[in-house]
């Protein structure tokens, strides 16, 4: 309960940071105008420090995973996972990719919120609250994970970025390959939550597989 807990406000505050510095922004609804202006786009009041906050977290949750936090059998998964994500978030930074950024991370972010909150119902035993919560996420999952970020942030990142600059940027090979290894684990994470989701309609109440398949 505390480690969800934790995290949920975690991803919480994140989470509102990031709407913080995007609701007003008309590039957020536009994905060829993340491009537009790089590498001088004006850097806005908030993204350093969103930028810094979430590679401070992933960060120090890369080691907790190892040191900490409970074995699960998808820990090899989750640590590459991270470690993909610290790249991304550092390179993202110092070169300027920082509208792009934010949005994968808001992105994420979105998923992660709902998935703590669902947990934390759930050991609270409100569990009719912690089914409710489930399904928001899987569908949210379905739409943002396994939809919005190939068809959207990673086909800006393969051809916008190209189209809008008129040139390769840099490392762009690295950067949509590293992204498409997000993807995959997300996919690979999906078939997990719907096996959890079977359980939840068969006994009307999920559990962490995970956990129970070490």
């Amino acid at each position: 309960m505390c480690e969800s807990f934790w995290k949920l406000t975690a991803y919480g505050s994140m989470l509102l940071l990031e709407v913080a510095i995007v609701h007003n922004e008309p590039w957020f609804w536009r994905p060829a105008d993340y491009w537009v202006g790089w590498p001088n786009q004006p850097e806005l009041p908030l993204m350093r420090v969103l930028f810094w906050v979430q590679l401070a977290y992933y960060i120090s949750t890369t080691f907790t995973l190892a040191l900490w936090e409970v074995p699960r059998s998808d820990y090899w998964v989750m640590q590459t996972h991270h470690c993909c994500t610290v790249v991304l978030i550092y390179y993202n930074y110092i070169s300027g990719y920082q509208r792009w950024g934010c949005l994968i991370m808001m992105l994420h972010d979105i998923n992660d919120v709902i998935m703590e909150l669902a947990k934390c119902l759930n050991y609270a035993e409100q569990h009719t609250a912690a089914n409710g919560a489930f399904a928001a996420f899987v569908l949210s999952w379905a739409a943002l994970r396994l939809y919005a970020f190939p068809a959207i942030l990673i086909r800006s990142t393969l051809f916008d970025s190209v189209r809008v600059l008129g040139y390769t940027p840099p490392h762009h090979a690295l950067l949509n390959t590293l992204l498409c290894v997000l993807c995959c684990f997300h996919i690979y994470w999906f078939g997990l939550i719907l096996r959890v989701a079977y359980m939840t309609v068969v006994k009307g109440q999920g559990e962490d597989i995970r956990e129970k398949e070490d």
